[in-house]
């Protein structure tokens, strides 16, 4: 028995599938259409209606799995097949079908009010997660989601919550202050007033910030202090008024030696914001300020003092470690045309060139007592 085809009135926009199908999609509205005759619509975004509509269409036979699986559609074979055997096992209802979400067995209800109470005394997420008995990825996992509310900070008579300011936040107000007194300048206060002659010296203020660069470094600010580091800072090295005390710029030195920055040209690299919240304030001194401070330290104050004290009170904690001091010869090699030095032997290089020779005094140890 002769069958007749379909005729091929295909409307204009759709996108032809097969040798008879088209999908129009046109405001918010998809269509598809079998020849010229409308089949099925559903609105744009409906990925159930679409998985029946494919579905229906391959199971009356109106198009081809292999059709699907090219352009412009590209869905997997497997899936075509998946949705087949829904069809026939489960019928046209099934694609309809809500399925419901199985009940939280961690994340009951009385872990969450538990959660949200230890939440809204501060408590960093990995404690709360501690506290609660469950695990961290667990917790984080439901505040994405918003299954723990959020209750008012509850805090102590007098005390206040303090503002946490991320990175981003952090780098975004210090760009802004680059169009007043200059890039993380944020104390402006502190800086007129010390430079009209109004304040000794800027008060160095800790915040409370998350992601801080290099604020590792202030774990070994204890063992700065046992060495000495700000012992007798004031009685021999002083600076006239200004933002930078001795106290930040010893900090600033004793920070970029741990940190491996060998000269202030290395702080052209580093985030000054960053930098300055570990020292407590609102950024490091530049390159030429902080070469300044240093110039005029050594003119002002009395190094050379400073640094015997050091070294006697580095051999009276430790007496034994004194008895033996090794005296180290390191040459410094001078590549200037200003001066006319002495020529002396390079180890490194085997070779007798100019420069200048430090001799470094160390004990048992190799701990250094002074140069």
């Amino acid at each position: 028995m002769f069958k007749q085809s379909l005729l091929p009135g295909f409307p204009d926009g759709a996108d032809k599938i097969g040798t008879s199908l088209s999908i129009l999609t046109k405001e918010d509205q998809v269509t598809y259409f079998v020849g010229g005759d409308n089949y099925f619509s559903h609105p744009a975004g409906d990925e159930q209606s679409r998985r029946f509509a494919l579905t229906s269409l391959m199971a009356n036979g109106h198009v081809r799995a292999r059709d699907l699986e090219g352009s412009p559609l590209l869905i997997p074979h497997r899936t075509l097949m998946n949705w087949t055997k829904q069809y026939r096992q489960d019928g046209p209802c099934s694609f309809y079908r809500t399925i419901g979400r199985a009940a939280p067995r961690v994340i009951t209800p009385d872990k969450i009010a538990e959660c949200a109470r230890i939440l809204a005394e501060g408590i960093h997420p990995s404690e709360v997660a501690r506290r609660a008995g469950i695990n961290e990825s667990t917790l984080r996992k439901a505040l994405k989601r918003n299954a723990i509310p959020q209750l008012p900070c509850v805090l102590n008579e007098g005390l206040t919550k303090p503002v946490v300011v991320s990175k981003s936040e952090r780098s975004r107000v210090d760009a802004e202050a680059a169009s007043a007194m200059g890039t993380a300048c944020t104390r402006a206060d502190e800086r007129v007033a010390a430079a009209m002659g109004l304040a000794g010296s800027a008060s160095a203020r800790f915040e409370v910030g998350h992601d801080v660069q290099m604020a590792g470094l202030l774990t070994a600010l204890p063992a700065l202090c046992a060495n000495g580091l700000l012992s007798g800072i004031d009685r021999h090295l002083k600076l006239p008024k200004g933002f930078y005390s001795v106290l930040h710029i010893l900090l600033t030195l004793g920070f970029m030696a741990l940190a491996r920055i060998r000269r202030p040209e290395g702080l052209r690299h580093i985030p000054p914001g960053e930098f300055g919240k570990v020292i407590g304030l609102d950024r490091v001194p530049e390159v030429r300020t902080l070469r300044e401070k240093i110039t005029t330290m050594a003119r002002t104050g009395n190094p050379q003092a400073w640094m015997k004290e050091l070294s006697k009170s580095w051999m009276e904690n430790d007496p034994d470690e004194a008895g033996y001091l090794y005296v180290d010869g390191h040459v410094r090699v001078y590549h200037g045309d200003l001066a006319n030095l002495p020529r002396r032997f390079v180890s490194r290089e085997k070779l007798c060139l100019r420069g200048t020779s430090d001799y470094w005094v160390n004990d048992a140890l190799g701990r250094p007592f002074f140069v």
